[in-house]
């Protein structure tokens, strides 16, 4: 009897044509998880394609894109102080847009993207770095669980006035 499961998930870099289906993923996401905190005129693609990552990978199951996860060179003023302030003088690669869609969460998906991220920033000699907002306890969940280690907060100002508090994570890994 063979044993019947969820079909394998793999990943590959991001597309262009994967766009659509990221965008309908990051909608679900921030329906469920108010993700991201801060969406300018609700430009999910802009929010997935700045900055331009230096990578982007995408979780497939069964030809369906379930996940996305991207590595920049940049990310928020308020978490490069932070990396600054820690003593970090080597060239940091930022993990970013973290997606799962919420009809796969909890199968390891999550966990799965955010160590190909990582392995990919190590390998590319960087330290690989995080940030979250201060609220959203199950990344924040995930990101302990695996090894990272938060190693300051910053407040952000937000063009509409407002401010979100997001704390910065270093990677497991070579220090």
């Amino acid at each position: 009897m063979t044993a019947v499961g969820p079909p394998p998930v793999h990943f590959r870099d991001r597309q262009e044509d994967d766009l659509g289906q990221l965008v309908a993923i990051a909608r679900r996401v921030r329906s469920a998880d108010r993700y991201p905190a801060y969406l300018p005129d609700n430009d999910f693609q802009r929010f997935l394609t700045e900055p331009e990552p230096r990578a982007a990978w995408v979780a497939v199951e069964d030809r369906r894109i379930v996940g996305h996860v991207a590595l920049n060179d940049e990310t928020s003023h308020g978490a490069t102080a932070v990396v600054r302030d820690a003593g970090i003088t080597e060239p940091v690669g930022y993990i970013a847009r973290l997606l799962v869609d919420p009809s796969v969460r909890r199968t390891g998906i999550g966990r799965d993207l955010l160590a190909h991220a990582l392995a990919a920033a190590i390998a590319d000699g960087l330290v690989p770095v995080l940030d979250v907002v201060a609220d959203a306890r199950k990344a924040i969940s995930l990101y302990e669980s695996t090894g990272w280690v938060r190693i300051g907060s910053a407040d952000l100002a937000l063009p509409d006035g407002t401010s979100i508090t997001e704390h910065v994570y270093r990677g497991p890994g070579p220090a």
